[in-house]
């Protein structure tokens, strides 16, 4: 199956093509045909990414990562100072499983 922008183009016989180029082979430029091309580091990948960001869209991202940081923060290290309401009863420490009735 071919490509679906594939083009056939028809050369006509006897039709000389251009001229090739005739340069002495030597032995690097020989090896270096052979060669897999050098693939670019994630690293090098992502500053080239985040280089096409504008400065005010990187702005607002690291500030919006440090709010999520801080909240994380926040969440974990501080315990709410107001005692339990004087119309409920204080909650027991609960399960996240499901508990078996004893029925």
């Amino acid at each position: 199956m071919r490509h679906p922008l594939h083009v056939a183009l028809s050369v006509p016989v006897g039709v000389p093509g251009p001229a090739p180029v005739s340069a002495p082979a030597t032995a690097p430029a020989a090896a270096a045909r052979h060669r897999k091309p050098r693939r670019p580091s994630p690293v090098r990948t992502a500053l080239a990414a985040l280089a096409l960001v504008p400065p005010a869209g990187r702005l607002a991202a690291g500030l919006g990562a440090a709010g999520v940081l801080a909240a994380t923060v926040l969440t974990a290290v501080v315990d709410p100072a107001a005692p339990v309401a004087p119309d409920r009863v204080p909650a027991r420490q609960s399960s996240t499983f499901a508990q078996v009735s004893g029925n």
